[in-house]
């Protein structure tokens, strides 16, 4: 088996890839190969150049979801294969729903190499895919305002997201599309009109640290799709711990406006393109369509 480590040192406010080859020099191990990215691809380049070479392959993706998205893009189709996630990014979402007694063990790489292996799903959109998840709406606006706050010095991925949330609130709030679950219109709740965001997920967590999905799971074949109209500012407001939490659909306040349901595909009908997020990386599309690939990826757990 070899194992090939992806570092991005791009990744996050500041470079932690020296720490990560100190930890692979420690092991002394002739199985291990290391490349460093130095432009947006490479890491799919990478994993998929590797994927063709050798019988058996595990590859460690050194960064933010965005590079773990990468590589799943360079070994999709190959059955020899086995990702894992070291998350050195500013979000990480997608390591909190993994089987862990920590996310600080995704950091050690011995962990890692000795890692067994799980299968998940996947979420599909188009041409692309994604191990986390996939938004529309207002999140989106957010996302790319969180990644211009991160060039700020000292923003952690955190705060440049909770930032961003509040720049976005007043511009960015109403959009228009009409969600449509295994073949049925989802109707917002009586009294709304428009829509503010929309999230296919497959683990609980995006925008560093949000539980916005707090009932997907990684294996069950389905989306765990949950929408939520455009709110009024006070609603918006006090929706943010309860959001944050994952406490949002439960909540009795919450049960008044927000949609959530578990489903096999989900088509967004929109007037004209729209952003859509996958897994923190935006594109434009028109009317996307996503679907749930059972049991499709092998992923490394510590």
């Amino acid at each position: 088996m070899t194992h090939l480590f992806i570092l991005n040192a791009s990744a996050g406010t500041k470079d932690r890839t020296p720490e990560l080859k100190a930890q692979i020099d420690r092991l002394h191990r002739d199985d291990i190969v290391i490349e460093y990215t130095k432009c947006a691809g490479d890491a799919e380049h990478f994993a998929r150049r590797y994927a063709e070479r050798f019988d058996e392959l595990r590859v460690y993706a050194c960064g933010g979801d965005g590079t773990a998205n990468e590589a799943l893009h360079g070994l999709l189709g190959h059955e020899n294969v086995a990702l894992g996630v070291v998350p050195i990014g500013t979000g990480n979402d997608y390591v909190r729903s993994l089987p862990a007694e920590s996310t600080e063990d995704f950091l050690n790489v011995e962990k890692m190499v000795n890692g067994s292996v799980i299968t998940v799903d996947l979420l599909k959109c188009e041409d692309r895919y994604a191990l986390n998840v996939i938004s529309v709406g207002y999140d989106c606006e957010v996302a790319d305002r969180a990644q211009k706050n991160k060039r700020w010095p000292l923003m952690s991925g955190s705060f440049a997201y909770k930032l961003a949330i509040v720049q976005c609130i007043l511009t960015k709030r109403k959009h228009t599309f009409t969600p449509i679950a295994d073949g049925k219109e989802i109707p917002l709740k009586k009294g709304y009109k428009t829509q503010m965001l929309a999230v296919a997920a497959k683990g609980k967590y995006y925008g560093g640290g949000i539980k916005a999905t707090p009932y997907a799971e990684l294996s069950d074949g389905l989306i765990d799709f949950m929408a939520i109209p455009t709110v009024p500012i006070s609603y918006f407001t006090w929706m943010l711990g309860p959001f944050e939490r994952g406490e949002h659909i439960d909540h009795p306040k919450g049960r008044e406006f927000i949609l959530h349901q578990k489903c096999k595909t989900l088509r967004l009908l929109n007037n004209g393109e729209i952003k859509v997020g996958i897994d923190g990386e935006m594109f434009i599309m028109k009317d996307p369509t996503v679907t749930v690939i059972p049991q499709a990826f092998k992923i490394i757990v510590p």
